[in-house]
């Protein structure tokens, strides 16, 4: 072999090794051996560089150039997303002819309870039941279901099945799932069972309101009213989650990784052992052959199929072996023939397979294990040999699955415990088996399914979603586990039938990924730093489909979560951060100066508070700042005004990694028998790149307060007659750029206007209060409700038409009176109702104009008062339809630009 000329040569590996010896041996340049992405299998590139020559270019050879793929990455995560429910009363959760599923009697609190055993479908038979209710507890189930689980999970199908023989269909099908989630927004792997089924029952009965609600709640009559407020709420996905007081979905965010456009910050190092549960066959063949020519690792395939199957008239065309079997003395039925006739030709295809894998990696270096992944003692057998021969496994691939797609209506049991089974069991066995020796990465193989449902598919969708929340929570705890949601390929697998080539012809539903892009997404997948737990694969055909069944959808999957980007998987979220004061700094005669660090972990609430896309503590919320340093400075004394309040710069926190420390400095300005009066100023330093100093001790906030030495007696105040008013749906939890609240500030209900004003009910979260706000001193959360009653209202747009309500963040408050000593946590603790009222019937917040908003007791106690409050306008949200148009920034008032 003569030496190359400089420049750059694709090789295989034994190119690259020919050549990197000879270099060696004859001292006449240096050459870099890299691995770099490429179709199908990628080759190693190989840069040989003369020592008196000048560095090659920096620009990837053309035969390196990405081609454009047909499918986009997508991670998962879960998403805030506030409701919008349809106009009317809540009904209840278990309305008349309700029939009831669960394990326990505390999931049965009303309808009639269906028998999970043997005369389960006779029942439904019998009562014909409207509604369907099932009632989830997965408080105490591991991360692998039990069998008693698995049990609930049958009967839900079975109900199901017994449904649709029914003359009527039922109208609702609902699941709740208690103790689904955690509080830091970690499911329970065990939720995906449900709500993946839930998702392809919906697809297949349109005419019922299908729904699956995953509570963080134990209980549910806790958990109970969000459910029922489910029922009349317009569900794009029919899965709904509730963390921290704070409603999700899931949402699929486009997301490349690192090989998109620019190299790996890093060589993800060569994978040394690789276990393949189902991986003999199909796409993990196509894949291991692809990870087998790129880092020859040692592999270990584990499957059902027998390579050594042989029998005499094997080498028969198709029909030529059922025509031979299905005659003579001992001839077969035509569904025995066929079958026998696949099973050789799988045993073919594994033949083939570990031939070319050996030829790759080396004839020892290639292990075949015959092993039924559902029978745990043969897979903990088989790990075990694996493990004493290998020690440490660099990646598992969970591959094996099956499919059998049918309506429930004409599905069996057995074969919904085929598909279902091979998944989740063989993912219980291998867990199992794993227990003290984990691998280093596990990688499960998914589907666009578990995403979305599918018609057909209850049990292949709820394996698949399991593996979603299965990886989420075992990523949450440590794990470096993964779950890889294919869309079907076109030339291996499922995909390459001629049946399911024509099905993909017609439907136009499903993007037929060729092999080589599909090794791709595989490799790229392998060489992140860091993989996220749950990524899903799909393309025009896939968004034309979810566009087509659910508008709108995709907007919220492109546009960031509401409250920015959720906090990455972890451990459950810290105690409440309680009171809003670090640490005394300074402290001198008449004046304190104390600290507060905000930061995404520790203040997570503000990713439901959102201004312009960036977590904003709530302008609301700097009587709360103002009070606990005026308390610091006279204690002994409790607040009863708050005015002049000035925000002059929101206070946000910017990056996860980047905490916010903000100086609260109250001054004595008069102390007396009766009063005491501080004002208070909030501070921050603006710093630049590299921890550079910009600006020092920005003003955020100021405010006086007056405290007394007890809480003012209420006012009273009589209530409005309702006649004349008119709904409109809280613009702050109608998704849009501008102002976004979830959560815990979902905090108003039955918002309307009036001819005297605007009226709204207090509706507090109190989980969310309880978790967040148990220790403040002013009514922060109930102010913030009060406040934006004072927004609703309908107005023209110039060529936009009518009916868009404006979105404004408050600039200035002359006065708030606050009565009684109540705190959020008090009123949610009463369950005390308190309704809301904002006057005068036409208020501009710009104009300056008096105005007035009062909140008060049913008995007619005012809790708190705003007066003469003048704000910003960002924006307009459309009633009718939710559209947002943003108001021009020349048009709002200089302050809010400097904010």
């Amino acid at each position: 072999m003569t030496a190359p000329h400089q420049g750059t040569t694709l090789l295989g590996a034994e190119g690259a090794r020919e050549l990197t010896a000879l270099l060696t041996g004859s001292g006449g340049g240096t050459a870099v051996v890299e691995r770099i992405p490429h179709p199908g299998a990628p080759p190693l590139r190989v840069v040989f560089r003369r020592p008196d020559s000048p560095p090659p270019d920096t620009a990837p050879p053309a035969a390196a150039a990405e081609p454009s793929w047909l499918l986009d990455r997508h991670v998962l995560r879960l998403a805030p997303a506030p409701a919008v429910p349809r106009p009317g009363p809540v009904p209840d959760l278990f309305p008349p002819g309700t029939a009831v599923l669960a394990r326990t009697p505390s999931g049965t609190a009303g309808g009639r309870t269906l028998p999970l055993d043997d005369t389960l479908e006779e029942t439904v038979h019998r009562l014909r039941p409207r509604h369907i209710r099932a009632v989830v507890e997965l408080h105490g189930e591991d991360a692998v279901p039990s069998e008693s689980l698995l049990a609930l999970h049958d009967a839900l199908f079975r109900t199901a099945k017994a449904c649709a023989a029914l003359p009527t269909p039922p109208e609702s099908f609902v699941v709740v799932v208690l103790g689904g989630i955690s509080a830091g927004r970690v499911p329970h792997a065990c939720s995906g069972l449900f709500t993946g089924f839930v998702k392809s029952l919906a697809l297949e009965w349109p005419g019922t309101s299908v729904l699956a609600v995953v509570h963080e709640s134990r209980d549910l009559a806790s958990a109970g009213p969000d459910a029922a407020r489910e029922t009349v709420t317009d569900q794009s996905l029919p899965a709904v989650w509730y963390a921290g007081g704070t409603r999700l979905l899931w949402q699929a965010v486009a997301d490349p990784g690192t090989a998109a456009g620019a190299p790996a910050p890093a060589p993800a190092p060569a994978v040394r052992t690789v276990v393949a549960a189902g991986g003999a066959r199909g796409i993990g063949a196509a894949l291991l052959l692809a990870l087998a020519r790129r880092d020859r690792p040692r592999l270990h395939l584990v499957g059902s199929t027998r390579p050594d199957a042989e029998e005499p008239d094997a080498h028969l065309e198709r029909k030529e072996f059922i025509r031979a079997r299905t005659t003579g003395p001992r001839r077969l039925s035509v569904r025995e023939a066929t079958m026998a006739y696949d099973r050789l030709g799988a045993a073919r295809e594994v033949r083939d397979n570990l031939a070319a894998l050996r030829e790759l990696c080396g004839e020892d270096r290639v292990t075949y294990h015959v092993c039924d992944l559902r029978d745990p003692e043969a897979v903990r057998a088989v790990v075990d040999r694996v493990t004493e021969a290998e020690g440490t496994v660099d990646l598992l691939l969970n591959i094996a699955g099956t499919n059998r797609a049918a309506s429930v209506e004409k599905k069996r049991l057995r074969d919904f415990h085929a598909v279902r089974d091979l998944k989740v069991r063989a993912y219980a066995h291998l867990k199992a088996a794993f227990a003290g020796r984990p691998p280093r990465r596990w990688c499960n193989f998914g589907s666009f399914v578990g995403f979305t449902g599918q018609t057909g598919e209850t049990d292949y969708g709820a394996a698949n979603d399991y593996f979603n929340t299965a990886a989420l929570h075992h990523h949450a705890h440590g794990s470096r586990e993964f779950t890889l949601g294919w869309t079907l390929w076109r030339d291996v697998g499922l995909g390459a039938t001629p049946l399911m080539r024509t099905f993909l012809a017609k439907s136009a539903q499903f993007t037929a990924m060729p092999t080589a892009e599909g090794v791709h997404h595989f490799l790229h997948e392998l060489d992140q730093p860091e993989q996220p737990p749950a990524t899903v694969f799909f393309g025009d055909a896939e968004r034309a489909a979810i566009e087509a069944a659910v508008p709108g959808y995709l907007d919220f999957c492109r546009a960031p979560a509401a409250g920015g980007p959720p906090p990455a998987p972890g451990p459950v979220a810290p105690e409440p951060p309680g009171a809003y004061v670090d640490d005394v700094v300074d402290r001198a005669p008449g004046r304190i100066t104390v600290v507060r660090t905000f930061s995404a972990e520790r203040d997570a609430y503000l990713l439901d508070h959102v201004v312009r896309g960036h977590p904003t503590l709530p302008g609301t919320f700097v009587p709360e700042l103002a009070v606990e340093a005026a308390l610091r400075l006279v204690p002994g004394r409790v607040p009863a005004v708050v005015e002049d309040v000035r925000l002059e710069s929101f206070l946000r926190v910017y990056r996860p990694d980047r905490p916010e420390t903000k100086r609260i400095t109250a001054r004595l300005v008069r102390e007396g028998p009766r009063e005491s009066v501080v004002d208070v100023e909030v501070t921050g330093d603006v710093v630049g790149p590299g921890g550079r100093l910009l600006v020092r001790d920005r003003r955020h906030f100021t405010a006086r307060v007056r405290l007394r030495d007890e809480p003012v007696a209420p006012p009273r105040w009589e209530h409005w007659a309702d006649h004349g008013a008119t709904p409109l749906a809280d613009p702050y939890h109608l998704p849009n750029p501008a102002v976004l609240l979830s959560g815990v500030f979902v905090s108003t209900a039955d918002t309307r206007v009036h001819p005297s004003g605007r009226r709204a009910r207090y509706a507090p979260d109190r989980a969310g209060i309880e978790r967040w706000f148990p220790d403040l001193a002013v009514p922060s959360v109930l102010l913030d409700g009060l406040a934006r009653v004072s927004v609703l209202d309908q107005v023209d747009l110039p060529g936009a038409g009518s009916g868009w309500t404006p979105l404004a963040v408050p600039r200035t408050i002359r006065r708030i009176d606050l009565y009684g000593g109540h705190t959020d946590a008090s009123l949610a603790a009463a369950g005390t109702p308190v309704e809301l009222y904002s006057l005068p019937a036409r208020l501009d917040l710009e104009s300056g104009q008096d105005n007035r908003a009062v909140a008060v007791t049913a008995d007619g106690d005012v809790v708190l008062q705003i007066k003469d409050m003048t704000g910003v306008v960002l924006g307009h949200v459309q009633q009718t339809t939710g559209a947002f148009r943003e108001r021009p920034r020349a048009a709002t008032n200089a302050s809010e630009a400097t904010r």
